[in-house]
């Protein structure tokens, strides 16, 4: 016979359970009231997320914290949860977090009790503004950290509301994964404290050099600077998602190889189609980007492991079709193939593959088509069909070489370079009343030539 402490616990469990979809709602109205009407008065870029209480978690936590010895009823004990909904506000470095707190303080400003704030447009959500921040944890570090309570009816909501750098967000995953939820492991420990308290310091120096570039990125003026200075940001992401594939490369196969291009073309696409064109953009897809290399662990990530697909990808146009069947065909023959599509994937884990590198493919044909020398075909008859031609070509030569430059910054350099030297010749034809049919075989001929590495 069970033990009646386990099952009250599964009393807790069943109603909490039910009432899981209200949690969810109430968490998303949250995140869309910060979203909107809070983060819309930052000067920094700023990201909200949340989770649910695990059912494994609240088990534990009955029992660790002896909560159904305090409670007379299954809702009373729900009560005294204050995290089964917990949010984290993400900013960039440590230094924001003091400024996010200080900007809640100012929009959180009326009060029914002197305890709990509510922003004057949204009374339902109210955050314990009482409390001293930040808060020193049992680590003996530094938290921003409140309760916060969603009105409901005669049963308010508790929440937890946490503001986190970049950095501390990491350091929490950290800290929570592998010492809290794993017995096995004992901070006790002399050299596992140790250990920690290293990594945590390698943490905070890394988060002051990022202030430092980042500080000196917002005093740059000038377009060309600007320029640059992505550039310069798009390079540090590559080389954090680089590292972290390299790594665990080593880890699973005994081995590395140099793959940089790919990370670079991986980490360039996601800047273009998030629109990243300025330093706070950035900022927003450097945060994602943690976030996403960080839980790659979680998710048994092999390098060795085969990439399926769940159904066939198809293109209506030569050029994509081309791009695509090549791609899929050495996913699983060539290891830097294999590669560029593994991180490509695991950086869009709310997607499906084919979704991704349909996405993907799409981007490289629109990049081509923004040669500047297109530009000189618009008012000829014959100038869509030019364009056409000529890229199909590429993908010819895409298809036959199959190396993975073309798919990266070198081989779209090679196609425009090719491009460039190329339209200029087809259009003085077309400017004598040439037809493009009666020059188009020998034009292909000399630009697949041309645009091969």
């Amino acid at each position: 016979m069970n033990l009646e402490i386990f099952r009250h616990i599964d009393d807790v469990i069943e109603l909490y359970e039910g009432k899981s979809d209200i949690y969810k709602l109430i968490a998303e109205e949250i995140q869309d009231f910060f979203e909107k009407n809070v983060f819309s008065n930052s000067k920094y870029t700023l990201n909200m997320i949340y989770r649910l209480k695990s059912i494994e978690s609240i088990r534990e936590k009955l029992v660790r914290n002896n909560y159904l010895s305090q409670a007379d009823s299954v809702e009373d004990v729900m009560s005294i949860f204050q995290d089964l909904i917990g949010f984290r506000i993400e900013c960039k470095f440590i230094d924001d977090e003091k400024y996010v707190y200080n900007l809640l303080v100012e929009m959180f400003s009326e009060t029914d009790d002197g305890v709990y704030f509510y922003e004057p447009t949204m009374p339902k959500i109210r955050l314990k503004m009482s409390d001293e921040q930040p808060q020193k944890q049992k680590n003996g570090f530094d938290i921003y950290k409140m309760d916060g309570i969603f009105m409901l009816g005669k049963e308010p909501v508790r929440f937890e509301l946490q503001i986190k750098a970049l950095v501390n967000s990491f350091w929490g995953e950290i800290e929570h994964r592998i010492i809290y939820k794993n017995n096995s492991y004992l901070i006790e420990d002399g050299f596992v404290e140790d250990l920690m308290m290293s990594i945590k310091k390698s943490l905070n120096m890394i988060d002051s050099q990022l202030y430092v570039l980042y500080k000196r990125f917002k005093r740059a003026e000038g377009v060309d600077f600007e320029r640059n200075n992505a550039k310069t940001v798009e390079k540090f992401i590559a080389k954090m998602v680089y590292d972290t594939f390299s790594s665990m490369m080593r880890e699973q196969v005994g081995f590395s190889i140099d793959f940089k291009k790919c990370c670079d073309a991986v980490v360039r696409y996601i800047m273009v189609k998030n629109h990243a064109d300025d330093m706070e953009a950035q900022g927003k897809v450097m945060i994602d980007l943690f976030n996403s290399v960080n839980e790659i662990a979680g998710r048994d990530v092999r390098v060795d492991g085969q990439i399926e697909f769940d159904r066939k990808i198809e293109f209506d146009d030569v050029f994509c079709d081309n791009i695509a069947k090549t791609v899929v065909r050495f996913v699983n023959l060539n290891f830097r193939w294999h590669l560029f599509c593994l991180v490509l994937f695991s950086l869009h884990p709310e997607q499906s593959k084919e979704e991704v590198l349909e996405s993907y493919i799409t981007y490289y044909k629109a990049e081509l088509y923004s040669n500047r020398s297109f530009a000189l075909l618009e008012g000829y008859e014959d100038g869509d069909a030019v364009k056409k031609d000529l890229l199909d070509a590429f993908s010819e030569v895409f298809r036959e070489r199959k190396r993975i430059e073309y798919i990266c910054e070198k081989g779209m350099a090679t196609a425009h370079r090719a491009l460039n030297s190329m339209v200029p010749k087809i259009v003085d034809e077309l400017e004598y009343g040439t037809r493009w049919s009666d020059i188009c075989d020998d034009c292909i001929a000399e630009f697949m030539v041309s645009s091969a590495i």
